[in-house]
């Protein structure tokens, strides 16, 4: 007696598509709880890895051995202003207009804009490519600089970059005179200025406890 085989139809694939997505729904919430113990021994959720290891690329790239302030020549006025300078093949506008000499790159000298820096890894508000964290949101750069666009060499070693963190709203404080993360809330940055975001100090250690 001859088998009949008959294959799944159409409606029945959608129908088991649906039951696969439901699952795979209910199962992200535990899934965003679990905890990651890293190397270093602190345990995180797998959101919050994504940001740190997202945040360590922008460090490069900014900080690297290849990365912008390398490239620009140290210049402070051409440090990037918003994290969605790092993801762009032409130069921004404010280096076009400060450091006209820095924007195309000499491979001899290894001076110049040599963009992207990093590849893009979501969208801003715009709409355009941009460099975002573990929740979706845009990453923040955060720099002391003056009102004419210039920054106190001094002061560009405390460039960091900042996640918003699970409630999505950037509460680290980027107008405080002193960009030095340490304990004093008068005059240095604190743990309890941040919220819940994720700050990465690119060129300075950080100092808070």
């Amino acid at each position: 007696m001859a088998l009949s085989r008959r294959g799944l139809s159409l409606l029945e694939l959608m129908v088991v598509l649906v039951i696969l997505v439901a699952i795979a729904l209910l199962a992200l919430p535990s899934l965003s709880n679990i905890r990651i113990t890293t190397p270093t021994g602190e345990t995180k959720t797998p959101t919050e890895v994504a940001t740190q290891a997202t945040m360590n690329s922008v460090r490069q790239a900014i900080a690297g051995d290849e990365g912008i302030i390398e490239t620009m020549s140290h210049k402070s006025n051409a440090l990037p202003r918003k994290i969605d300078d790092l993801v762009k093949s032409e130069p921004p506008a404010h280096i076009v207009e400060e450091a006209p000499e820095l924007v195309a790159y000499d491979p001899i000298a290894r001076i110049g804009w040599r963009g992207p820096y990093v590849a893009a890894t979501g969208q801003n508000d715009e709409g355009k490519p941009t460099v975002v964290d573990g929740w979706g949101n845009e990453l923040e750069i955060q720099i002391d600089f003056d009102k004419d666009g210039t920054v106190d060499p001094t002061e560009s070693k405390y460039i960091r970059v900042v996640s918003a963190g699970p409630n999505g709203e950037i509460d680290t404080p980027d107008d405080v005179e002193n960009m030095k993360p340490g304990e004093n809330s008068s005059s240095e940055l604190t743990l309890s200025e941040c919220g819940d975001d994720v700050v990465m100090f690119l060129r300075y250690p950080d100092y808070r406890r």
